[in-house]
C-alpha cells in the first residue's frame, strides 16, 4: 500500500513540476506571434531537454498539448476560435508518397484580416509507413476550442485508436512547422 502512496504522490509531483516549469517558461518568454509559433515550440522542446529528431509520437503530442496550454499567442482576433486545436489523423499521399499522420494543429485567427487571409496554423505531425493496421483506421478529426476544454480534448487523443496505433512507434519522421492557410 505504501509504494502504491509513494508511486501517486511521485506522479502528483511529477505534474505539479512540469506545470509549474511550464507556467515560469511562458512568463520568461511571453505571448508569441504565430508566425514564430514552430520556433516557440522547438524552443520549447529544448527547454524541456527533447529534440525534434528523438520524439516519440506520444511525446511530440503531450508537448504540442503543454505548448497550447501555457504559451499564448498575440496578435489574434478577439473571438473564441482565435487560438484552437485539431487532432487530425490517417493516410495521406501529398504527392511524396502515402504516409500514415498523426497530426495535432493549433490554428490561429490573426486581428485585422478577413478569411482564409487571417488563418494560419501551426502543425505538429509523426509521419509512419503506412501498414496495413494504419490504413485500417479511418481517416478523421476533431476540434478543440479553447484551453479550458484541454482535458477532455487530451482523454479523447490518448483514448483515440490512432494515437494508440502509433504511440510507441518510431516516427519516419516528425514536421513542426507554420504557413498560412
Amino acid at each position: 500500500m505504501w509504494q502504491a502512496r509513494r508511486t501517486f504522490l511521485a506522479s502528483a509531483s511529477a505534474l505539479t513540476c512540469v506545470a509549474i516549469f511550464d507556467a515560469v517558461y511562458a512568463q520568461t518568454t511571453g505571448p508569441m506571434k504565430p508566425s514564430q509559433s514552430a520556433v516557440a515550440m522547438r524552443s520549447f522542446l529544448t527547454s524541456r531537454g527533447l529534440s525534434v529528431a528523438n520524439l516519440s509520437a506520444s511525446q511530440l503530442i503531450e508537448n504540442a498539448l503543454a505548448f497550447y496550454r501555457s504559451v499564448r499567442a498575440s496578435g489574434l482576433a478577439n473571438s473564441p476560435d482565435a487560438d484552437m486545436l485539431l487532432f487530425q489523423w490517417g493516410v495521406f499521399d501529398w504527392g511524396k508518397g502515402a504516409s500514415f499522420e498523426l497530426d495535432l494543429t493549433r490554428q490561429f485567427m490573426g486581428a485585422g484580416a478577413t478569411g482564409d487571409d487571417a488563418i494560419s496554423q501551426l502543425r505538429c505531425t509523426a509521419h509512419f509507413v503506412p501498414s496495413p493496421e494504419l490504413r485500417a483506421i479511418p481517416v478523421s478529426n476533431r476540434w478543440c476550442g479553447s484551453v479550458a476544454d484541454i482535458e477532455s480534448y487530451s482523454h479523447f487523443i490518448y483514448d483515440s485508436a490512432a494515437f494508440r496505433a502509433v504511440a510507441s512507434a518510431t516516427p519516419e519522421s516528425i514536421v513542426i512547422e507554420w504557413g498560412k492557410v
